[in-house]
């Protein structure tokens, strides 16, 4: 089942956008627990940093696109818009604590709104399910290394609940770099009659770390939700939510300290109506509000809202069709309507299906453009971007155990906002993004031997980005009880729009035993033939990438 195409469940066969499904326990078994290193496997997707080692702020370039022009769903809360940045939450997220991992392509702004120009992350808190278990791991290695996490999960009668927690802290290879961070995750969830479950999530961030001696950078953020999910009819789904987030981020240097507080509400909903087996509408609404305060005086809160409505018509029996249309108002600007065309046409004989989509979407200012911070002035009459794109693609089952998909893809953005140098403007002229994503999955004697592949070729980008990127992972199973593996990362030449960087292929050893029915033993080799490389390079100054890394650790369920 895919969530996030059209913000309900749906099965996959019917999806119409290009969506890749990740799954965080099988990541966690790789020993992938930054979630930046595991949205590399999907297609059209560089995640990173340009910041720094672990710790530092994360970059997610999404089908050409850099990382203002991609939104982030957790737990049906946009966490990421023109008011709290994307890159906080991929410096600082983990996989132990999600349960599903959906990375959306494509402009989505027919469905989501701004900021999903190249694409959407949708995640979601775990859930508890089966009977009540627990499970605490403990990892220690290189550069001073250490990290733990521990989670309780299961069902009581009608309820289900998952809490979790952990802790970690590096040096990291590089100097003047310290990282250490604890963070909490909480679901509870439960039926309380035949027709109505409600639930509630809490997750919480605090990190700090030293940004390469330039300052002490401190990020504190919390989100909490409630919901209600209710089958109110045989042809009416309902869903209900509310949640809030802050985000609190103080960075003390030489020069002073800058710091921003943002606190945002939320309140949307989303329904499902089926006309027949063959037509379904799918619409929704939502209100926001935002607060901003930083360190040079600004002061500001926003409002935003709006509706959106979508039809899926299974026009035969292979073929499905969506039609989408949102409404968004801004406080800071004004209002925008986007749309989204798509269709699926399977043909199972073959294994074959061909899916295509074209939609448009915008990028709204942020506050950092509207209203300038400690680098330089904003500009308050900014427009938002806006963008038109469009992809076709094929899925080819090979054989029963092998899966590939080959997309094209290209958008068109207008009105491009230059944050710097400040004040930022809005430039003339068109950007395009386009190129080709080609996903590679699956595995030989009986699943004991799997792999995945993920290769981004990139024709035209924003920020000068690798033409060719891929990620590549081969898993083997020798026994019931072990794992071993290999994967690899290349990017090849790029800039990221400052001094140019050389192509990297950094590879990556790991393995796990299951020494009793309660202990499992793990290690890890990052970095393994400690390739030399480097993250960013600005102005002169360059962040290298970590050297080999050597960490092992213990996992006991019960």
């Amino acid at each position: 089942m895919v969530v996030s195409a059209l913000r309900l469940p749906q099965e996959a066969s019917t999806v119409t956008s290009a969506v890749t499904l990740l799954d965080p326990e099988a990541l966690q078994n790789q020993g992938i627990l930054q979630l930046r290193d595991a949205l590399n496997a999907s297609p059209g997707v560089i995640s990173t940093s340009t910041g720094g080692e672990t710790g530092a702020i994360g970059s997610l370039f999404i089908r050409g696109t850099t990382t203002a022009y991609s939104q982030v769903v957790l737990d049906g809360m946009r966490m990421s818009d023109s008011t709290s940045p994307l890159g906080n939450l991929l410096s600082a997220g983990r996989t132990y604590d999600i349960g599903s991992i959906e990375v959306l392509r494509g402009p989505q702004g027919a469905i989501y709104g701004g900021e999903s120009i190249g694409g959407v992350l949708w995640m979601e808190t775990r859930r508890g399910s089966g009977k009540p278990s627990s499970s605490a791991t403990l990892e220690g290695g290189s550069f001073q290394s250490l990290s733990s996490h521990a989670s309780s999960q299961g069902e009581i009668g009608k309820l289900s609940y998952f809490i979790a927690g952990g802790y970690e802290e590096t040096d990291n290879d590089a100097p003047k770099q310290d990282f250490h961070q604890g963070n909490t995750a909480l679901r509870l969830e439960g039926a309380i009659d035949s027709v109505w479950t409600i639930g509630g999530t809490f997750r919480s961030i605090d990190s700090y770390y030293n940004n390469s001696g330039n300052s002490d950078d401190h990020l504190d953020a919390a989100l909490g939700t409630l919901y209600a999910n209710g089958r109110i009819s045989d042809r009416w789904t309902a869903r209900f939510l509310a949640g809030y987030q802050q985000e609190f981020y103080d960075s003390d240097s030489a020069f002073g300290n800058y710091g921003t507080d943002m606190r945002a509400g939320s309140l949307s909903t989303d329904h499902e109506i089926t006309f027949s087996d063959q037509l379904r509408l799918l619409a929704g609404a939502y209100l926001h509000q935002s607060s901003y305060e930083n360190t040079i005086g600004t002061d500001e809160s926003r409002d935003r809202y709006g509706a959106h409505a979508a039809l899926e018509w299974d026009v035969t029996g292979d073929l499905t069709a969506t039609a989408a249309l949102r409404w968004e108002d801004y406080d800071a600007y004004g209002d925008e309507l986007t749309w989204r065309l798509g269709a699926i046409h399977s043909f199972e004989a073959t294994g074959t299906s061909i899916r295509g989509g074209v939609g448009t979407s915008f990028r709204s200012p942020t506050y950092l453009d509207l209203f300038g911070s400690s680098f330089g002035a904003g500009n308050p009459d900014l427009k938002a971007e806006s963008a038109a794109g469009w992809d076709i693609g094929i899925e080819q089952k090979l054989a029963d155990q092998h899966v590939l998909e080959l997309i094209w893809f290209q958008n068109r953005i207008t009105d491009r906002i230059q944050s710097f140098p400040t004040p930022p403007v809005n430039i003339g002229g068109q950007s395009d993004t386009q190129g080709l994503e080609l996903g590679l999955r699956g595995s030989w004697l009986g699943e004991a031997l799997a792999y995945r592949l993920a290769w981004t070729y990139l024709h035209e980008s924003l920020s000068d980005q690798p033409r060719n990127a891929a990620t590549a992972a081969l898993d083997w199973k020798p026994t019931e009880k072990a794992l071993v593996g290999i994967g690899a990362t290349h990017l090849s030449d790029h800039s990221w729009g400052g001094d140019p960087i050389g192509g990297y292929t950094v590879a990556r050893l790991h393995g796990s035993y299951q020494l009793t029915d309660h202990v499992k033993l793990h290690a890890r080799v990052e970095n393994a033939f400690n390739e030399e490389y480097e993250l960013s390079s600005f102005f002169g100054t360059t962040l290298p990438g970590a050297g080999t890394g050597l960490y092992a650790g213990i996992t006991v369920d019960w």
